[in-house]
């Protein structure tokens, strides 16, 4: 059951890893006035992969063992997974592809980015929150779905 709920919890973050960063990359680009490619800046890709995938990994081992969670605890549980990958991505997640795609940090501004790394996660906590209990859900229904 436990190594069912981390192969689930893999295939939940790796389609979140594509499909956020394409829906956030879409809203940004229509809103800038029109969309260049599909794929948009893969930056985000990156940076949103690791945290996502990893997070995904451990809560589809901790859900996997608990079988009725209290609505309140997994909206608590959502606030912390969301908060840490989003913290993650803003911060960390940048730094890896900054790495990853220039090479070094030479013309990146760290200590700014980092500052809005973190109010960013913050700001955007009431859209990230829903959105993650959404997706916990789904993993946990996914994971104890009844035998048809």
């Amino acid at each position: 059951m436990k190594v069912k709920g981390v192969l689930k919890g893999i295939s939940i973050g790796i389609f979140c890893s594509i499909f956020i960063p394409y829906l956030f990359n879409s809203v940004g680009d229509t809103l800038a006035g029109g969309r260049i490619n599909y794929w948009g800046a893969s930056w985000v890709y990156i940076a949103f992969s690791i945290p996502m995938i990893l997070s995904m990994v451990i809560m589809g081992y901790y859900l996997s063992t608990q079988k009725n969670i209290p609505n309140k605890k997994m909206w608590l549980i959502s606030f912390f997974v969301t908060l840490i990958v989003s913290l993650l991505t803003g911060t960390l997640g940048i730094l890896i592809s900054e790495m990853i795609l220039r090479g070094n940090l030479n013309t990146f501004n760290l200590e700014d980015s980092m500052i809005w790394g973190v109010i960013y996660s913050i700001i955007l906590l009431p859209i990230t929150v829903p959105s993650g209990k959404l997706i916990l859900n789904s993993l946990h229904y996914w994971i104890h779905k009844p035998a048809i």
